[in-house]
Protein backbone atom coordinates (compact mmCIF):
# COMPACT_ATOMS: atom_id res chain seq x y z
CA UNK A 1 0.00 0.00 0.00
CA UNK A 2 0.85 3.65 -0.83
CA UNK A 3 2.17 6.06 1.73
CA UNK A 4 -0.79 8.10 0.18
CA UNK A 5 -3.35 5.55 0.53
CA UNK A 6 -2.49 4.79 3.97
CA UNK A 7 -2.92 8.37 4.92
CA UNK A 8 -6.41 8.03 3.13
CA UNK A 9 -7.20 4.85 5.24
CA UNK A 10 -6.33 7.17 8.38
CA UNK A 11 -8.95 9.41 7.37
CA UNK A 12 -11.43 6.79 6.44
CA UNK A 13 -10.87 5.39 9.68
CA UNK A 14 -13.14 8.58 11.21
CA UNK A 15 -15.95 7.67 9.24
CA UNK A 16 -16.59 4.69 11.69
CA UNK A 17 -19.12 5.70 14.57
CA UNK A 18 -17.22 6.31 17.49
CA UNK A 19 -18.64 5.53 21.22
CA UNK A 20 -16.66 6.74 23.29
CA UNK A 21 -17.87 10.42 23.65
CA UNK A 22 -14.51 11.83 23.27
CA UNK A 23 -14.59 15.21 21.44
CA UNK A 24 -14.59 15.45 18.07
CA UNK A 25 -11.17 17.27 17.50
CA UNK A 26 -9.60 14.67 20.16
CA UNK A 27 -10.49 12.07 18.02
CA UNK A 28 -8.99 13.75 14.40
CA UNK A 29 -5.89 14.67 17.25
CA UNK A 30 -5.60 10.92 18.45
CA UNK A 31 -5.44 9.09 14.67
CA UNK A 32 -2.91 11.71 13.82
CA UNK A 33 -0.39 11.12 16.80
CA UNK A 34 -1.35 7.42 16.02
CA UNK A 35 -0.26 7.68 12.56
CA UNK A 36 3.01 10.06 13.26
CA UNK A 37 4.22 7.01 15.94
CA UNK A 38 3.65 4.24 12.90
CA UNK A 39 5.39 6.36 10.40
CA UNK A 40 3.11 7.29 8.16
CA UNK A 41 3.64 11.01 8.29
CA UNK A 42 7.24 11.81 8.79
CA UNK A 43 8.66 14.34 10.72
CA UNK A 44 8.90 17.27 7.44
CA UNK A 45 5.54 16.03 6.07
CA UNK A 46 3.02 18.59 4.87
CA UNK A 47 -0.21 17.83 6.33
CA UNK A 48 -3.21 19.11 4.05
CA UNK A 49 -4.76 22.18 4.43
CA UNK A 50 -7.68 22.79 7.40
CA UNK A 51 -10.23 23.26 4.36
CA UNK A 52 -8.80 20.01 2.65
CA UNK A 53 -8.89 18.07 6.26
CA UNK A 54 -12.53 19.44 6.34
CA UNK A 55 -12.94 17.72 3.64
CA UNK A 56 -11.75 14.37 4.13
CA UNK A 57 -13.42 13.50 7.82
CA UNK A 58 -16.96 14.31 8.92
CA UNK A 59 -15.55 17.68 10.92
CA UNK A 60 -16.30 20.71 10.74
CA UNK A 61 -13.90 23.60 10.15
CA UNK A 62 -13.72 24.82 13.22
CA UNK A 63 -13.04 21.16 14.95
CA UNK A 64 -9.88 20.52 12.78
CA UNK A 65 -8.64 24.36 13.58
CA UNK A 66 -8.87 22.98 16.95
CA UNK A 67 -7.25 19.83 16.59
CA UNK A 68 -4.41 21.51 15.05
CA UNK A 69 -4.15 23.84 17.48
CA UNK A 70 -3.75 20.50 19.91
CA UNK A 71 -1.10 19.00 18.06
CA UNK A 72 1.01 22.60 17.51
CA UNK A 73 1.24 22.75 21.28
CA UNK A 74 1.96 19.08 21.74
CA UNK A 75 5.20 20.01 19.73
CA UNK A 76 3.89 17.23 17.43
CA UNK A 77 3.57 19.87 14.48
CA UNK A 78 4.52 22.92 13.26
CA UNK A 79 2.29 26.10 11.77
CA UNK A 80 4.31 27.67 9.25
CA UNK A 81 2.68 31.41 8.64
CA UNK A 82 2.08 31.52 4.21
CA UNK A 83 2.93 27.58 4.07
CA UNK A 84 1.13 25.65 5.89
CA UNK A 85 0.78 22.84 8.89
CA UNK A 86 4.18 20.39 8.63
CA UNK A 87 4.94 17.46 11.11
CA UNK A 88 7.55 18.67 13.52
CA UNK A 89 11.08 17.52 13.96
CA UNK A 90 12.09 15.85 17.17
CA UNK A 91 13.84 18.38 19.80
CA UNK A 92 17.50 18.35 19.45
CA UNK A 93 19.62 18.90 23.28
CA UNK A 94 20.49 23.03 22.94
CA UNK A 95 23.89 23.82 24.02
CA UNK A 96 25.68 26.33 26.13
CA UNK A 97 22.53 27.37 27.26
CA UNK A 98 22.18 30.84 29.04
CA UNK A 99 18.26 31.41 30.46
CA UNK A 100 16.84 28.05 31.04
CA UNK A 101 20.17 26.25 33.06
CA UNK A 102 18.51 24.47 35.95
CA UNK A 103 21.03 22.56 38.50
CA UNK A 104 21.17 18.80 39.15
CA UNK A 105 21.40 17.53 42.68
CA UNK A 106 25.03 18.21 42.82
CA UNK A 107 24.31 21.66 42.75
CA UNK A 108 26.65 22.47 39.92
CA UNK A 109 25.96 20.38 36.35
CA UNK A 110 23.44 22.07 34.17
CA UNK A 111 20.67 19.57 33.37
CA UNK A 112 20.00 18.73 29.79
CA UNK A 113 18.19 21.08 27.76
CA UNK A 114 16.60 20.23 24.29
CA UNK A 115 14.08 22.56 22.70
CA UNK A 116 11.13 22.37 19.53
CA UNK A 117 10.20 25.35 17.42
CA UNK A 118 6.44 25.02 17.27
CA UNK A 119 5.67 28.60 15.62
CA UNK A 120 6.84 31.18 13.96
CA UNK A 121 4.67 34.18 12.69
CA UNK A 122 4.52 38.18 12.33
CA UNK A 123 3.19 39.91 15.41
CA UNK A 124 0.58 42.57 15.39
CA UNK A 125 -1.06 43.67 18.58
CA UNK A 126 0.31 45.50 21.75
CA UNK A 127 2.57 43.56 24.41
CA UNK A 128 5.39 43.96 26.54
CA UNK A 129 7.99 43.52 23.17
CA UNK A 130 7.06 47.35 22.57
CA UNK A 131 8.81 48.73 25.37
CA UNK A 132 11.95 46.84 23.72
CA UNK A 133 11.40 46.45 20.17
CA UNK A 134 9.21 48.88 18.81
CA UNK A 135 5.87 47.87 17.16
CA UNK A 136 7.31 47.14 13.43
CA UNK A 137 8.95 44.06 11.66
CA UNK A 138 8.56 42.49 14.89
CA UNK A 139 8.39 38.20 15.05
CA UNK A 140 7.63 35.65 17.46
CA UNK A 141 9.48 32.08 17.58
CA UNK A 142 7.60 30.07 20.09
CA UNK A 143 9.43 26.95 21.67
CA UNK A 144 8.76 24.34 23.92
CA UNK A 145 11.91 23.57 26.50
CA UNK A 146 12.10 20.40 28.08
CA UNK A 147 14.27 19.95 30.64
CA UNK A 148 15.96 16.57 31.49
CA UNK A 149 12.37 14.76 30.66
CA UNK A 150 11.24 16.43 34.29
CA UNK A 151 9.36 19.32 33.11
CA UNK A 152 8.98 21.74 30.45
CA UNK A 153 9.05 25.48 29.73
CA UNK A 154 7.18 27.64 27.24
CA UNK A 155 9.55 30.54 25.46
CA UNK A 156 8.40 33.12 22.92
CA UNK A 157 10.95 34.85 21.76
CA UNK A 158 10.73 38.20 19.90
CA UNK A 159 12.67 40.15 17.63
CA UNK A 160 13.25 42.28 14.23
CA UNK A 161 12.73 40.28 11.65
CA UNK A 162 14.90 41.87 9.22
CA UNK A 163 17.55 42.53 11.90
CA UNK A 164 17.42 38.60 12.03
CA UNK A 165 16.91 37.61 8.71
CA UNK A 166 17.81 34.46 8.78
CA UNK A 167 15.88 33.53 12.45
CA UNK A 168 12.72 34.24 10.13
CA UNK A 169 13.76 32.52 6.82
CA UNK A 170 15.46 29.28 7.86
CA UNK A 171 14.09 25.88 8.26
CA UNK A 172 11.88 25.22 11.32
CA UNK A 173 14.00 22.08 11.79
CA UNK A 174 16.95 24.14 12.20
CA UNK A 175 15.95 26.08 15.37
CA UNK A 176 15.39 22.90 17.16
CA UNK A 177 18.05 22.77 19.73
CA UNK A 178 19.49 25.94 18.56
CA UNK A 179 21.39 28.32 21.07
CA UNK A 180 19.57 31.60 19.64
CA UNK A 181 22.13 33.97 21.17
CA UNK A 182 25.45 31.63 19.74
CA UNK A 183 23.01 32.05 16.12
CA UNK A 184 23.28 35.49 16.86
CA UNK A 185 26.99 36.61 17.91
CA UNK A 186 27.98 33.94 15.08
CA UNK A 187 25.96 34.74 11.63
CA UNK A 188 24.82 38.58 12.25
CA UNK A 189 27.87 39.71 14.30
CA UNK A 190 25.98 41.12 16.75
CA UNK A 191 27.96 41.37 20.33
CA UNK A 192 25.57 40.99 22.84
CA UNK A 193 26.75 42.34 25.66
CA UNK A 194 24.10 42.55 28.39
CA UNK A 195 20.91 40.43 29.39
CA UNK A 196 18.62 41.03 32.16
CA UNK A 197 16.50 38.91 33.26
CA UNK A 198 13.47 39.62 35.17
CA UNK A 199 11.72 37.06 37.59
CA UNK A 200 7.92 36.40 38.54
CA UNK A 201 4.81 35.23 39.64
CA UNK A 202 2.67 35.65 37.30
CA UNK A 203 -0.96 33.89 35.80
CA UNK A 204 0.26 32.08 32.68
CA UNK A 205 -2.37 32.16 29.66
CA UNK A 206 -3.85 29.12 28.41
CA UNK A 207 -1.85 28.29 25.30
CA UNK A 208 0.69 28.39 28.11
CA UNK A 209 -0.44 26.11 30.77
CA UNK A 210 -1.04 23.64 27.75
CA UNK A 211 2.50 23.98 26.66
CA UNK A 212 3.57 22.96 29.89
CA UNK A 213 1.05 20.31 30.80
CA UNK A 214 -1.09 22.28 33.90
CA UNK A 215 -4.45 22.99 34.10
CA UNK A 216 -5.81 26.78 33.67
CA UNK A 217 -5.78 28.73 35.87
CA UNK A 218 -2.29 28.69 37.06
CA UNK A 219 0.18 30.72 38.48
CA UNK A 220 3.57 30.00 38.41
CA UNK A 221 7.14 31.54 37.32
CA UNK A 222 7.48 33.88 34.52
CA UNK A 223 10.70 34.93 33.70
CA UNK A 224 11.63 38.02 30.77
CA UNK A 225 14.90 38.55 29.23
CA UNK A 226 15.90 41.35 27.58
CA UNK A 227 19.40 40.63 25.14
CA UNK A 228 21.19 44.21 24.10
CA UNK A 229 24.28 45.13 22.05
CA UNK A 230 26.80 47.80 22.99
CA UNK A 231 24.11 48.17 26.30
CA UNK A 232 21.60 50.32 24.74
CA UNK A 233 20.27 47.95 21.35
CA UNK A 234 17.76 45.49 22.02
CA UNK A 235 18.62 42.73 19.88
CA UNK A 236 15.84 40.04 21.46
CA UNK A 237 13.02 40.08 24.05
CA UNK A 238 12.12 36.50 25.18
CA UNK A 239 9.57 35.16 27.43
CA UNK A 240 9.14 31.96 29.40
CA UNK A 241 6.34 30.50 31.25
CA UNK A 242 8.10 27.84 33.83
CA UNK A 243 6.31 24.44 34.57
CA UNK A 244 6.30 23.17 38.33
CA UNK A 245 9.74 21.99 39.35
CA UNK A 246 11.98 22.46 42.69
CA UNK A 247 15.45 22.59 40.49
CA UNK A 248 17.09 25.71 41.02
CA UNK A 249 17.92 27.91 38.15
CA UNK A 250 21.46 29.34 37.56
CA UNK A 251 22.42 32.79 35.81
CA UNK A 252 25.94 32.96 33.91
CA UNK A 253 27.86 35.53 35.45
CA UNK A 254 30.55 35.42 32.72
CA UNK A 255 31.24 38.32 30.18
CA UNK A 256 29.26 38.27 27.80
CA UNK A 257 30.88 40.76 24.89
CA UNK A 258 33.69 37.55 25.42
CA UNK A 259 31.03 35.54 22.82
Amino acid sequence: MTTQARRMEVFESLQIPDFTKRPKYQRLVDVLVDSIRRGIWQPGDQLPAEEELAQLTPFSLGTVQRALRDLTEQGLVVRMHGLGSFIAEAPRQLQDPWHCRFLDDDGTTVLPIFSQAVLRTPVTGEGPWNRYLGDSNVMRLDRIITINDEFKISSRFYADRQLLKRLWEMPMEKLNGANFKNVITQQFKLPITNITHLVQLADFDPESCERVGVAHPYHGVYMQAIARAWRDRCVYYQEFFLGPTDRALQFPEANLSSG
